[in-house]
């Protein structure tokens, strides 16, 4: 399991003191949060641009160079908020070379489920519904909401401890499974928040990711820092057992 808090760094939240110290963050730092959201908009505008013209696969390609990087970046600066270690704009903008490639890893997995979402959603206009379009909506469904759970612990793995793409991933699998009430609580925000872009002004573009982004990134340090502590006392636990099956 990754994780090495580091001891010059702020600590980090625990599950009383987690929603204090997020909304404590996002005011403190909110034109920075508000700067890096531009850069992050600005990432997003060319995919959004070719799905607006109906260029449904180059837009996804496109949002797999652009966007995953750019949350990737906007993560990293909001972890260096989260640790208090002098987060600026030029944390995002260094960080969009450094994690690149691995980011784009991850965004090639969401690739083929969006696509065929993208293909299969206008078939579901037709009455009655065929039941291939309804299992494979489903199938979808399922797979991009996996996925997504991967990427709530995947990505603020790769910006907090620079993990390389497998190993972000398989600690992102375990932690998403462990801590599901995290995982689905995050999940939910995340759909409230799109949906939120989507119908009613994406122009909250400018806000609501980076909001979502520090709740994420602090709960990866939060979980973390709990199964470092659980992992700890098992041993303790283990070791005390041992000792009292030795002979007096």
């Amino acid at each position: 399991m990754t994780g090495n808090q580091g001891s010059a760094f702020a600590p980090p939240p625990t599950g009383e003191t987690y929603m204090r110290m997020t909304a404590y963050s996002l005011w403190e730092n909110s034109p920075l949060l508000l700067l890096g959201s531009l850069v992050f908009t600005l990432l997003c505008l060319p995919a959004i641009a070719l799905f607006m013209l109906g260029l449904l696969v180059p837009a996804a390609l496109v949002a797999v160079l652009t966007v995953a990087p750019g949350w990737a970046a906007l993560l990293a600066m909001e972890a260096r908020i989260s640790r208090d270690a002098c987060p600026s704009i030029g944390v995002m903008i260094r960080a969009l070379p450094r994690f690149w490639a691995r980011s784009v890893g991850l965004g090639l997995m969401m690739l083929f489920p969006v696509c065929v979402g993208l293909f299969t959603l206008p078939l579901a206009s037709e009455s009655p519904v065929p039941f291939v379009v309804q299992v494979g909506l489903a199938g979808d469904a399922v797979g991009l909401a996996f996925l997504m759970a991967l990427y709530l612990y995947a990505f603020p793995l790769l910006v907090l401890y620079d993990a390389r793409l497998g190993t972000a991933l398989s600690n992102a699998l375990i932690l998403a499974s462990r801590h599901l009430n995290n995982t689905l609580g995050l999940l939910g925000m995340g759909v409230l928040f799109g949906l939120g872009i989507v119908r009613l002004n994406v122009g909250l573009l400018l806000v609501l990711p980076a909001v979502w982004g520090m709740f994420v990134v602090n709960n990866c340090r939060m979980v973390l820092t709990e199964e470092t502590e659980s992992s700890a006392q098992e041993s303790v636990d283990g070791s005390a057992e041992e000792l009292a099956k030795e002979p007096d």
